[in-house]
């Protein structure tokens, strides 16, 4: 043991810690600098987990603080459930109005289930109005593709694999392939982050926070995140 404890001495001489500046980068690059991001949530069974779950999980992904003209985000649904898929539309709606109030009152968690489980008491009569409007506007039905602040919206895309008995599909491990070969065809983009379906997103800055190691002229070629 005190053999060992000499060798590991040497590893603790000189610490190094590193942290992001994450207000620095979408200042330093233009939007167009910066890279494409593409957001893969997998789910199978609308049982086990239900649609409820999975819309939160991706509407908490929808509104990481990056721009919005450079994420994707991509659903796999291997059970090829309708009540998913409808879910998922109904999101595409809400999120006209969830993205614009998460950017207009900075809130964290970005999950809606998580966020008014845990919603404090308004500050304002405007804020009351948000949230007001937010629960009555969830069933609308707008075909544009901007919020209602005109911003644009991620990029949103069902995926539903066709599996046969006698063909193995793999799992989740299929279900992977196929949404980068979905995604090389519509964003195609370089960074890709993997989400389980039930691990909605407590951090709008993770995004940034990683491309702030990749995007590092000096380490990002010796940086996994």
């Amino acid at each position: 043991f005190s053999f060992y404890w000499i060798l590991t001495q040497a590893l603790r001489w000189r610490l190094i810690y590193r942290r992001t500046f994450k207000e620095r980068l979408l200042t330093r690059y233009k939007k167009d600098e910066l890279p494409k991001v593409d957001i893969f949530v997998c789910t199978a069974d609308p049982v086990i987990e239900p649609p409820i779950m999975v819309i939160n999980t991706v509407l908490s992904v929808m509104a990481y603080n990056y721009p919005s003209e450079k994420l994707s985000v991509y659903l796999s649904d291997d059970g090829g459930s309708i009540l998913t898929f409808y879910a998922l539309y109904e999101a595409s709606l809400f999120s006209k109005y969830w993205l614009p109030y998460c950017r207009k009152y900075d809130i964290e968690p970005r999950s809606p289930a998580a966020y008014f489980a845990s919603m404090p008491t308004p500050n304002d009569a405007v804020h009351s109005a948000d949230l007001r409007s937010i629960k009555i506007l969830v069933d609308g039905r707008n075909p544009e593709e901007k919020d209602i602040e005109g911003y644009r919206l991620p990029t949103l895309v069902y995926l539903a694999r066709e599996k046969r008995p006698q063909h193995f599909h793999n799992y989740k491990a299929g279900a992977m392939n196929a949404l980068i070969r979905v995604s090389s065809e519509i964003s195609d983009a370089p960074i890709i982050l993997n989400v389980d379906c039930d691990m909605y997103s407590n951090n709008s800055q993770a995004i940034v926070d990683a491309l702030c190691c990749f995007m590092d002229e000096k380490k990002s070629n010796s940086i996994a995140f």
